[in-house]
């Protein structure tokens, strides 16, 4: 008889609260190599950063990742950059509260890290705060540069996103106005430049799904993700619903991704309406 059977209803199992089962993959050589170093001196707070970093980019290994930075915060409890990535990192596996949190304190450590305040953004996103999302993103952008369209792309979506949710149209639309389709720097993050293009609309969104179905698991995520939230402040539920499910569908590679995060969370509350 499993744990979960075992256990009184009205008790948390073992199984689902303690982490028993641990990932066998086997580690890349760059991983192997840090961790022969972090054994002469595992004070190096570089090190456990650049370890989480591969660990998550290379292989997915993302509780790892948080499990890397926790331990480096044994050794360097004061260092931003940690909190930073492990908050990250709790975002990629789900844990939205505790993202929250290290941000939060990654930001009183260090209030002029851009990263930090995108992903604490998301992270309150996730967790349906808009309130708290909309005065990350906004601090996010007063430190965004006019100039810097790359960030600007990204950061710009999900405020649009999080004011549309707060039912604040016209400040969301007041907030596309820098955009300017003439952009030709947004290639690391063209698919929030689509969405973008969408909601202002410059772009079909029909053709902009139609292209993203070409692309790979990730980049159709994170293309499609706003224009079903789109879809779905247009009354075309249908088609709203049908992306998040062939996102949830496409996401055996991109698990992690922050799109596919929050197509979870929406199709969630899709079965509780």
């Amino acid at each position: 008889m499993s744990d979960k059977m075992q256990c009184a209803p009205d008790k948390a199992s073992t199984y689902g609260e303690i982490q028993y089962e641990r990932n066998t993959t086997e580690l890349i050589d760059e991983i192997k190599a840090i961790d022969e170093k972090l054994k002469v001196d595992p004070r190096q707070s570089d090190l456990w950063i650049e370890k989480g970093i591969l660990l998550r980019k290379k292989q997915l290994l993302c509780r790892e990742g948080v499990e890397s930075q926790s331990m480096a915060l044994t050794y360097d409890p004061f260092n931003p950059l940690l909190y930073r990535y492990r908050g990250h990192y709790c975002i990629n596996i789900g844990r939205y509260a505790e993202g929250a949190a290290d941000l939060e304190l990654s930001l009183r450590l260090d209030p002029g890290n851009w990263d930090t305040w995108y992903h604490s953004g998301l992270a309150y996103y996730l967790l349906k705060d808009y309130e708290r999302a909309r005065k990350a993103y906004e601090g996010c952008l007063e430190r965004t540069k006019p100039e810097d369209h790359e960030h600007l792309a990204a950061v710009l979506d999900w405020y649009w996103l999080t004011l549309m949710h707060l039912g604040e149209d016209e400040l969301a639309a007041k907030a596309l106005e820098v955009i300017d389709p003439s952009w030709e720097d947004v290639s690391e993050n063209f698919q929030y430049f689509n969405r973008l293009l969408v909601y202002k609309g410059v772009l079909s969104a029909d053709e902009v799904v139609k292209d993203a179905e070409t692309r790979g698991d990730l980049d159709y995520a994170t293309e499609t993700y706003g224009i079903s939230y789109w879809y779905e402040l247009k009354g075309e539920k249908e088609k709203a619903k049908k992306i998040l499910d062939e996102i949830e569908r496409r996401s055996f590679d991109s698990w992690n991704c922050f799109a596919v995060r929050a197509a979870e969370v929406r199709l969630a509350d899709w079965k509780d309406e």
